[in-house]
């Protein structure tokens, strides 16, 4: 949204921009509606979405849940799939872009056989989409019902936690 507004401040003389609320919904109280945005203001613009692009934190954390989503460009690439999580804390849904083309096969078993799979990587946010980058598989857990089941009595730990490296 910085580079957009930046955008427009950049070849205009004055931009305005209003933000109309819904209707059915109460604006907040103490937030403005209408800016004003200037060529001077481009430096500033431009610092403001170089630091909201930065990377703030990538954290190595693990994810344990069912594979969906299975893809694979070209032959002997790593490939991507889902993961809809089985943990209460965390992302729901990531997407995994794996380091290694082994554990695509073993994502292929999790997937085909409905077992939980354990992922570890670098999770980092694009939009509205969450990522595991540079992730491995870290064990094929058992069948997602027993998991499931397993969960509610926490036999092994508590399994709702992300583990953060």
């Amino acid at each position: 949204m910085t580079n957009a507004i930046l955008g427009i401040a950049a070849n205009a003389d004055e931009a305005d921009i209003t933000i109309e609320w819904d209707k059915a919904s109460t604006p907040p109280t103490g937030v403005e509606s209408h800016f004003e945005f200037h060529a001077t203001d481009v430096p500033t613009l431009t610092q403001a979405a170089i630091r909201l692009a930065e990377d703030q934190s990538t954290m190595q954390i693990s994810i344990i849940g069912r594979v969906h989503l299975l893809a694979k460009k070209q032959a002997g690439s790593a490939g991507v799939f889902g993961v809809d999580s089985l943990q209460s804390a965390g992302p729901r849904k990531v997407r995994v872009r794996l380091a290694d083309d082994e554990d695509y096969h073993e994502a292929i078993r999790a997937h085909e056989e409905d077992l939980a799979i354990q992922v570890s990587g670098r999770l980092e946010k694009e939009g509205n989409l969450s990522w595991l980058y540079d992730a491995t598989v870290i064990r094929t857990l058992g069948p997602l019902d027993e998991y499931e089941s397993s969960r509610r009595g926490r036999p092994e730990g508590n399994p709702d936690q992300i583990e953060m490296f």
